[in-house]
């Protein structure tokens, strides 16, 4: 068998493991559960690899992938196994950690707009980061990092980055940025959003 199908056959079966326990594990912690989310949010889970997709055609990367219909193919099928894989490793450490997210509001007084982006944004890289015990102790978000960290170093089994050591470190550690600030981002926009619009 080629090395190149070699590599898709073991990403496929991570994928397969990994991706089991979604269907009988609930994102919630030990100590509070978490509320129930709208059906938009859970429609746009769903979007995002086509949107994502759509970016990476946009700027041409990864270069190995060309600018056709079967070069978008690949990247969304890039972006479902990274979901499918980041998603099941984080549902597996959240269930091993008694923290939750902070919903604690985030804007306690009245400010100007463009502070409260400031306060705002800021509130959404702590909550990002970090988790909260029962007695209301920080903790890192160890189910985001690790289902970034593992889903990361399995896309090396289908990217084209990984056919060298210098393109495969760069990879790891742009995508692991890049998830993390995708993070943060939809972090603010969720929290802002609930604090304008909260449900009744």
């Amino acid at each position: 068998m080629p090395a190149c199908s070699t590599r898709r056959v073991r990403a496929l079966l991570t994928c397969a493991l990994i991706g089991l326990p979604l269907h009988s594990l609930r994102a919630q912690t030990a100590t509070t559960p978490e509320p129930p989310q709208p059906a938009s949010r859970k429609a746009l889970v769903y979007v995002r690899p086509f949107l994502s997709a759509a970016w990476s055609q946009t700027l041409g990367t990864p270069e190995a992938w060309k600018r056709t219909w079967g070069g978008y193919g690949s990247r969304v099928g890039d972006q479902f196994g990274f979901l499918l894989v980041g998603e099941g490793a984080r549902r597996l450490v959240d269930r091993a950690v008694p923290w939750e997210n902070d919903r604690s509001p985030c804007v306690q007084q009245p400010h100007s707009f463009s502070r409260e982006v400031i306060v705002r944004a800021s509130c959404a890289i702590t909550r990002t980061t970090t988790l909260r015990t029962a007695t209301g102790a920080r903790r890192p978000n160890l189910p985001l990092f690790a289902g970034i960290t593992v889903a990361t170093v399995t896309s090396l089994s289908w990217h084209p980055e990984q056919h060298t050591a210098v393109t495969g470190r760069a990879y790891v550690a742009q995508r692991i940025a890049t998830s993390y600030g995708a993070a943060v981002f939809w972090r603010f926009l969720r929290d802002w959003r609930t604090d304008t619009h909260p449900r009744r």
